[in-house]
């Protein structure tokens, strides 16, 4: 076995085995009460919320919402032309339906916002399918405010798994669950039919921290004695963070709960669902079994390949195997980072030693002497979805040129 294979699988164990460790677990009799009510005391919190992707992750359909253009726009996709208009105050569609044949179609929801948003469409059997044609959110100046199709190179046509109307472009079973809260699929294999319900549209407080009816309870009672304020799991991280002026790189006194790491990965991950009986503060892997580093979705040396999102690279690196988390870097609210440029990874590594020619051998302040330009390097999935690689590995063109893997320098 040559040292490539060797590496690819020691990172498949890696990426097999996850610790579960430090959780809580709250009882059934918990239930969900709402944004509305977290937002009562939570105002910090909430007003930060409001309109981060998580927000906006799924919304009604509505002059408020949808961002394309409905003004009669027509799209031309190998001939087929789809035409978006306004009837009676609501957004529709005239594409091709399962059989081949132009027809109507009204949007039910929006999905997703920014760089592109989908419309799902309901039919009488329960299903949600997104349509192929998204709206390019990006300003005009980048190439945006325009309609595109997600597969432009490739034909779909009826039938195929792929179009539209097809399996793998159903909500209820692919995409719902990460774009709502408490969602019940609700599947009738029999009928194939769907009665999919959720608490919340879009991804409010308590897909993160569970069902909230005990924390109000506990903070009504005025309790001091819960570590984790009748929460379903306690997703603080643990420790501090200290410069060591040695190394020039920080480092953490104590372990890092994986329960963070782990709710995000629920939705951040390549993963395969072997439970629908998700409950929060269980261990990730009771309910999923995340994708390992396998040919076709990581290339040999383990960076991202096809759309795998976060957490498969993430925990391939230093950072995760130090206690690094998912909140170090970004506010857990409005999901922005908390810094700018370099300035966010000079936290924990001393820039005087790492923000420097001699280490980076670019121009400072050049978008060649960001941090993220060589350790975290970025694909494009969904037509101009830059998502960057999370595994903060150090560039080696000699591994590269080996795995035949992509090469920053």
């Amino acid at each position: 076995m040559d040292n490539s294979k060797i590496y690819q699988s020691l990172l498949l164990v890696l990426a097999t085995f996850v610790a579960d460790a430090c959780y809580s677990i709250v009882t059934a009799d918990n239930e969900y009460v709402g944004v509305e009510v977290c937002a009562k005391c939570h105002i910090d919190e909430a007003r930060e919320w409001r309109g981060s992707h998580h927000d906006m992750a799924m919304q009604v359909a509505s002059d408020k919402t949808v961002l394309g253009d409905f003004d009669s726009a027509e799209f031309d996709y190998f001939g087929l032309i789809s035409r978006f208009f306004t009837k009676d105050s609501h957004f529709h569609v005239n594409t091709e339906d399962a059989e081949g044949k132009l027809a109507d179609f009204e949007i039910k929801y929006t999905f997703g916002v920014e760089p592109l948003q989908q419309y799902l469409v309901e039919f009488d059997d329960g299903r949600l399918q997104a349509l192929p044609l998204a709206w390019d959110t990006r300003p005009e100046t980048e190439g945006g405010q325009r309609w595109y199709h997600l597969y432009p190179e490739e034909q779909i046509k009826p039938g195929d798994e792929l179009h539209w109307t097809g399996p793998n472009q159903n909500w209820n079973f692919m995409c719902a669950e990460c774009h709502s809260v408490n969602l019940q699929r609700n599947h009738d294999a029999d009928a194939n039919t769907y009665a999919t319900t959720f608490s919340e549209i879009d991804v409010s407080c308590e897909a993160c921290h569970g069902p909230g009816s005990r924390h109000v309870e506990w903070a009504q009672s005025g309790a001091d004695n819960d570590d984790f304020y009748g929460l379903a799991v306690d997703l603080r991280s643990g420790g501090k963070w200290a410069m060591n002026p040695d190394s020039g790189i920080a480092g953490n006194s104590s372990i890092t709960s994986p329960a963070q790491i782990e709710t995000c990965a629920r939705c951040h991950s390549r993963r395969i669902v072997l439970s629908e009986d998700y409950r929060h503060g269980e261990p990730l892997t009771r309910t999923y079994r995340p994708q390992v580093l396998q040919e076709g979705l990581y290339y040999a040396d383990g960076q991202i390949r096809d759309e795998v999102y976060v957490y498969g690279s993430f925990i391939q690196s230093k950072m995760y195997s130090r206690g690094v988390t998912c909140t170090d870097c970004h506010e857990p609210h409005s999901l922005e980072l908390k810094a700018r440029g370099n300035a966010l990874c000079a936290a924990c590594h001393l820039p005087a030693r790492f923000d420097t020619p001699e280490h980076h051998f670019h121009a400072p302040g050049t978008e060649a002497a960001l941090c993220v330009t060589c350790h975290m390097p970025a694909r494009l999935y969904m037509g101009h979805d830059s998502r960057r690689d999370h595994s903060f590995r150090v560039p080696r063109p000699d591994l590269s040129d080996q795995t035949q893997s992509p090469d920053v320098c």
